[in-house]
């Protein structure tokens, strides 16, 4: 997903003049471009620092970070999520409906943070692969944790996210200060029995249940099958 966005013009029509249709091949480009995008960049880390759980409680990464304008250190494990020695297990998480943990590898995965933005305090992701074959690369686990230090009592949520086509750039803010992420869908012609496009639903976290904020954006792909490019199909 990381290869770079381009433009491509399309025809000129004597009737309706020319335009430009802007065609993505990076889902991170085409979130981080959506209005209210939280996550940009991801924490800088060493990734080839692994260590081994004693006991065999297999391998994990530590990454050191800042909150709030506080120091916080962050362990990644296979199955697992720490902030200051606070764990975190994906198992134990929310989890959006349809959706299933895996393990994933820990010095592959991406820590995101971003700080309080209004009336969203600040929020921790990560993102990583897990083991799959076939149409895996497709998938992505993406876990959420809402305002992670636990400020004026709050008890942080852990969230685990859809992750068909999904990454932590795509959780945003709201305009009346909601955090949102999508659920993606296929859109298949039925005819020819081809996935034509995409179906991004938006979804929030409140009061212990996953609910829709009914925004949508639909996607078509460049190619019947591929969804790897794409563009938005209300421009």
């Amino acid at each position: 997903m990381k290869i770079s966005t381009f433009i491509v013009a399309t025809l000129c029509v004597v009737s309706t003049g020319c335009h430009a249709e802007r065609r993505y091949s990076d889902y991170d480009v085409f979130y981080a471009g959506q209005p209210g995008a939280l996550f940009k960049t991801p924490v800088n880390q060493d990734r080839s620092a692994v260590y081994a759980n004693s006991g065999g409680g297999g391998i994990y990464t530590d990454v050191q970070a800042t909150i709030g304008g506080k120091p916080v250190k962050i362990q990644v494990g296979s199955n697992y999520l720490s902030i200051n020695r606070k764990r975190y297990r994906f198992a134990q998480a929310a989890i959006f409906p349809g959706e299933h943990v895996t393990e994933l590898y820990p010095n592959a995965a991406d820590i995101f943070i971003a700080q309080r933005a209004g009336n969203v305090p600040p929020l921790l992701c990560l993102e990583g692969h897990g083991n799959g074959s076939g149409e895996a690369d497709r998938y992505q686990q993406v876990y959420l944790l809402v305002d992670p230090l636990g400020r004026k009592g709050r008890k942080p949520e852990f969230l685990h996210l859809p992750s068909l086509l999904s990454s932590c750039r795509a959780v945003l803010k709201t305009a009346d200060d909601r955090i949102a992420f999508p659920k993606n869908d296929y859109l298949v012609d039925e005819r020819q029995g081809t996935r034509v496009g995409l179906l991004v639903s938006y979804f929030t976290y409140e009061h212990g249940s996953f609910m829709p904020t009914n925004d949508t954006i639909r996607l078509r792909f460049v190619s019947p099958d591929n969804p790897f490019q794409f563009s938005r199909q209300d421009e």
